[in-house]
């Protein structure tokens, strides 16, 4: 019996959406399947989970996987790689949230009635 969807269809263009095998994405990543095992064993990478089971990478895994590699080709071991990640984030949270907040106040100058 085919599965009903139960919700919107998901765009291609979504870069989360786990599509990947792990096979696919080594071959997509060039990272031997092992060492991706091993990204996800110390926490620097943790894709989705089939209901067997099975990891699912997404277009973001990839990307992530890209950053983890070249930061350990540099010679970052695993705890930097971990605080370098979270300074990344945070820093692209804090530039969403002050693009937003310039946003508000750009609204509000131009709302503004001028004095004379």
């Amino acid at each position: 019996m085919p599965r009903r969807r139960t919700g919107p269809a998901k765009s291609t263009q979504d870069h989360s959406l786990p599509k990947y095998s792990i096979a696919v994405a080594a071959d997509l990543s060039g990272i031997p399947q092992q060492r991706l095992r091993r990204m996800e064993e110390s926490g620097l990478l943790t894709p989705n989970r089939t209901e067997g089971n099975t990891r699912r990478y997404s277009d973001d895994d990839l990307t992530q996987i890209a950053e983890v590699a070249d930061l350990a080709e540099a010679g970052v071991n695993a705890a930097g790689i971990h605080h370098i990640l979270a300074l990344r984030a945070e820093l692209a949270a804090l530039r969403a949230e002050n693009a937003e907040l310039r946003s508000l106040l750009a609204q509000n100058t131009d709302s503004k009635p001028a004095f004379m």
